[in-house]
C-alpha cells in the first residue's frame, strides 16, 4: 500500500480527482483479498488491483461514475458463474467493495500527512465516512495529534481499530458507519554497512517491504544518492549508529560493515535491542571471534543465539548480489514467522 499512496498523492499533486476501490470484506476464494486497492484516474489512468477480470472491469465503469458525481459506493460481487470465469477462479466466493472520489486541495492534505506520518514509522487509521463526509486521521501509536472527531467518537475508533489487520465498517457513536483502514508501517530493517554487499541487499529488500536504513562512518559510503530506495541512509560514528531508532520486535538488523571491528561493535549494540531478527555477514571463524569478545563483554549464550551467523539462506551465494537474495529470502522468513505465518 506505500507505493500506491505514494500513486494517489502524487496524482493529487496534480491537480487530478482520483478514485479510489478498496475492497473492505471477501470470502471463500477470491482474487485479492480485504484491504487491496485499485486507483482510477479520469484520463483512464489507473494503479493497482482488486483482481482483474470481470470484477475489476466493473470496479472501472462503476469509478468512473464516481469520479463524476462525487458520490461514494459500496459494491458487492458474488464471484459464481460469470464474474468467477472471468476472474480465472476455480471456485466462487464473494468481496465487497467501497469506492470513494479524493479531490485536490485539503482531501489530498490529509493523505500526504498519511504518508509522513507512515514514512516516519507511525501506525496509522484512516476512518472514512461510507456515505460522504469528511475523513479522519488518527495516529494509533504514540502522541496523538487531534482528529477532528468527538471524544467519544474517536474512542470508540481506537477501541474499534485495536488489533485489526484489514479493513472493517464499523458504525460509531455518532450513528455514522465508517470504513476503517489501519496503515501500519513497514516493518524496519537497519543496515550496518554501506559496501558492495549493502548495496544489493538494501535495494532487494526494499523492493519487498522493508524500510530501510543504511548507516556507514563514511559519508561517500551512506548518503541518499548511494541509496536512492532508502528511507534513511547517514553517515555517523558506529559507536552510535543505532541512537535514534526505534528498534523492536519487528526491526531487523544486518551487519555487513568492512570488518570485525565494526561488526563486532554493532553487535553489542543490536543484542541490546528488542530486534526480531539480527544476522551479521562472515565466517564461522569471524564469527567465533566476535562471539569471544562479546562474551567477554557479559553477553551471554542465550544473547549469541539471537545472531543469524553467517547471515543468510544457504544457498552457495557467492556474489554480492547472490549473497543480498540469501539475506533478503532470511529476512522474508524470519517476518513471516513473527507475523505467524505458515512456511
Amino acid at each position: 500500500m506505500t507505493d500506491l499512496l505514494k500513486t494517489l498523492t502524487g496524482w493529487l499533486s496534480q491537480g487530478m480527482p482520483v478514485a479510489v476501490a478498496t475492497i473492505v470484506t471477501n470470502e471463500g476464494s477470491t482474487p485479492r483479498t480485504a484491504g487491496a486497492k485499485l486507483l482510477a484516474r479520469p484520463d483512464g489512468t489507473m494503479a493497482g488491483t482488486v483482481g482483474g477480470g470481470l470484477v475489476e472491469a466493473q470496479v472501472l465503469q462503476a469509478a468512473a461514475r464516481t469520479l463524476e458525481s462525487g458520490a461514494s459506493e459500496l459494491l458487492d460481487f458474488n464471484l459464481t458463474g460469470e464474474l468467477a470465469a472471468g476472474a480465472d477462479m476455480i471456485c466462487g466466493g464473494r468481496l465487497r467493495v467501497f469506492l470513494e472520489r479524493v479531490l485536490p486541495g485539503p482531501e489530498a492534505a490529509l493523505f500526504d500527512r498519511l504518508e509522513a506520518l507512515l514514512s516516519g514509522g507511525r501506525a496509522c487509521l484512516l476512518a472514512t465516512p461510507l456515505d460522504g463526509g469528511r475523513r479522519a486521521l488518527l495516529t494509533l501509536h504514540g502522541e496523538q495529534a487531534p482528529s477532528g472527531l468527538p471524544p467519544d467518537v474517536e474512542q470508540g475508533l481506537r477501541e474499534a481499530a485495536r488489533d485489526i489487520q484489514a479493513p472493517m465498517i464499523h458504525e460509531a457513536a455518532d450513528g455514522v458507519r465508517r470504513l476503517l483502514e489501519p496503515f501500519i508501517p513497514r516493518p524496519l530493517l537497519v543496515v550496518a554497512g554501506g559496501g558492495h554487499v549493502s548495496l544489493p541487499t538494501s535495494r532487494i529488500a526494499a523492493m519487498v517491504g522493508f524500510r530501510v536504513a543504511v548507516l556507514d562512518d563514511r559519508p561517500e559510503f551512506a548518503n541518499p544518492e548511494r541509496f536512492p530506495w532508502a528511507a534513511l541512509a547517514r553517515a555517523v560514528p558506529m559507536e552510535r549508529c543505532l541512537d535514534g531508532l526505534d528498534i523492536g520486535p519487528d526491526a531487523s538488523v544486518a551487519i555487513v560493515t568492512r570488518g570485525h571491528v565494526h561488526d563486532a561493535l554493532v553487535l553489542s549494540l543490536a543484542l541490546r535491542t528488542s530486534a526480531g531478527y539480527v544476522g551479521m555477514i562472515g565466517s564461522r571463524r569471524k564469527r567465533d571471534a566476535v562471539y569471544d569478545k562479546l562474551r567477554k563483554e557479559g553477553f551471554t549464550e542465550t544473547d549469541l543465539a539471537r545472531v543469524r551467523c553467517p547471515i543468510g539462506l544457504d544457498i552457495g551465494a557467492q556474489t554480492p548480489e547472490e549473497i543480498a537474495v540469501s539475506i533478503v529470502a532470511e529476512l522474508i522468513q524470519s517476518r513471516a514467522v513473527r507475523q505467524g505465518l505458515p512456511l
